[in-house]
């Protein structure tokens, strides 16, 4: 009798690592994770071990559930892996890091670079249909490597992102999927779908030092008898090229609601008006060259803000678990009793571009409670999105959205986010929507499926959130409050 195949999808979050395995009907049916932290030397840089966070637990979140009792490794018919997307780590001819990672738009040491790069090829990349230099782009990254760490800067023997990073180790292929790369930009030109030799020239490195260019769909290699060993991955299992966390969660909205307004709500919040992103995951994928912006984008800061007041509640006590967040949410009145957050501890580059914009507690006063506080964070990131919606939503009877994302599970988030923003919010059944991307590009590298489409059947609603009209008009007056606030103090934040 054929045994029944599965699917194994890796994620590695900026504050999480994440496997599963799936069935060919998209069921879950084993789950690991490990929690992670950012390391933060100074204001400016945000970073991860590559070694110890990425591929050390990328192995034990893989030996946890190839033993999971409903697994065997035998039946693992392919797997995929998606990751926070950009980052940037040095490795050598091992793929082994020769320095810590640098993580998107949270690490903005290379601000320096960012100008200079952009003063030099900003008219260039606008001409072409590529958006400015940006914390985002890999390419200030690796210049700032050239110019402060030269001798790490010569030895490395590629400038790679977190699935480049594994895939290596897992297949012995250095590759990496159009997607990242139409994320991180420079020295990528979307025009071209490749390296651009003048630009990688700008940033110091040739086009041999960066991953080969490939499709995410496609099958990178096969796990070699070292790797198996370490992940208890079967030697020989197909790999999918894989791709960024954003592109694997908007592949698994399926067909259904690829128009739809869309919302990710991880530690950065993602807001967008239906564009279909995941496009670039496939063969025959067509860049719109001439488009400079797309209508939404990744705030700096998300549901990190929830946790980081979570953080200050608890010092180093218990967290409080979701039933006591609950009510701590639901005690304290819409608009948190005059107190408002600003959420930008990480500066901000959706709907505007500041990264020097600094977070602030607003408005306290000797009655607010550790309740108050909480309440207020889930209110920040709702009045954050409203504020997206406002610039990137143009038709005003557009009030539907579709929700993904680990923060969806946040007790009191979505019914915050659907007050403040009076859209109507639909749950997905797989609120991990990244990992089910995952599944499917596993299948797809494994030969299982072959249509985008195949998708639709593994996609169920599970309910929806209605705003609740008697808080409008608070939320009005909150958010009002809430804009003056930065165009208020922006001076000051710069100093």
């Amino acid at each position: 009798m054929k045994r029944k195949q599965l699917l194994m999808a890796i994620d590695i979050g900026t504050t999480n690592s994440k496997a599963a395995l799936f069935t060919l009907e998209g069921e879950m049916v084993a789950y690991a994770s490990r929690r992670h932290t950012v390391d933060r030397p100074d204001a400016l840089r945000a970073q991860h071990d590559a070694e110890k966070i990425w591929w050390e637990e990328c192995c034990a979140v893989c030996r946890e559930i190839v033993s999971h009792p409903v697994a065997e490794a035998t039946e693992i018919a392919g797997v995929s892996v998606s990751s926070l997307s950009p980052a940037l780590v040095p490795v050598d001819r091992d793929g082994h890091a020769l320095y810590p990672a640098m993580l998107y738009a949270l690490d903005r040491r290379a601000f320096q670079e960012i100008k200079e790069l952009g003063d030099a090829w900003n008219p260039y990349l606008t001409t072409h249909g590529e958006g400015p230099v940006s914390p985002l782009s890999t390419g200030p990254k690796m210049l700032w490597l050239k110019k402060n760490e030269p001798e790490i800067f010569q030895k490395a023997a590629w400038f790679v992102g977190v699935p480049s990073f594994l895939i290596y180790r897992l297949t012995g292929k250095m590759v990496a999927d159009y997607g990242c790369y139409r994320i991180a930009g420079f020295p990528y030109a979307r025009e071209k779908m490749d390296w651009d030799d003048a630009m990688c020239e700008a940033c110091g490195v040739t086009r041999e030092r960066l991953p080969e260019l490939r499709f995410a769909i496609e099958c990178a290699g096969t796990v070699t008898k070292a790797a198996a060993e370490m992940t208890g991955i079967p030697e020989g299992t197909p790999v999918a090229v894989g791709t960024g966390d954003f592109l694997a969660e908007t592949l698994s909205y399926g067909s259904r609601f690829r128009s739809s307004v869309q919302m990710s709500f991880g530690t950065t919040i993602g807001v967008d008006m239906g564009t279909d992103h995941c496009s670039i995951l496939f063969p025959g994928y067509t860049p719109a060259i001439h488009r400079n912006a797309i209508p939404g984008g990744a705030m700096s800061n998300g549901c990190s803000t929830i946790d980081w007041v979570r953080g200050l509640i608890t010092g180093k006590g218990p967290a409080p678990d979701n039933e006591e967040l609950f009510r701590m949410a639901d005690s304290i009145p819409a608009g948190s009793d005059g107190l408002i957050i600003l959420p930008y501890f990480n500066g901000e580059k959706k709907p505007f571009s500041d990264p020097n914009a600094k977070g602030m507690i607003f408005g306290l006063r000797m009655n607010h409670t550790a309740s108050h506080l909480y309440k207020a964070s889930l209110e920040s990131v709702a009045y954050s999105v409203r504020h997206c919606l406002s610039v990137y939503n143009p038709d005003e009877k557009r009030r539907e959205a579709v929700t993904m994302g680990g923060g969806t599970q946040i007790p009191g988030l979505l019914q915050t986010v659907s007050d403040v923003t009076g859209f109507t919010l639909t749950r997905l059944g797989v609120h991990n929507g990244t990992l089910l991307g995952d599944a499917f590009l596993a299948a797809m590298a494994g030969g299982i499926f072959t249509r985008r489409e195949d998708i639709d059947p593994w996609i169920h609603v599970a309910g929806t959130v209605e705003p609740n009209a008697k808080n409008r008009e608070t939320y009005d007056k909150g958010y009002r409050l809430y804009r003056d606030l930065y165009e208020a103090n922006a001076e000051l934040m710069h100093r």
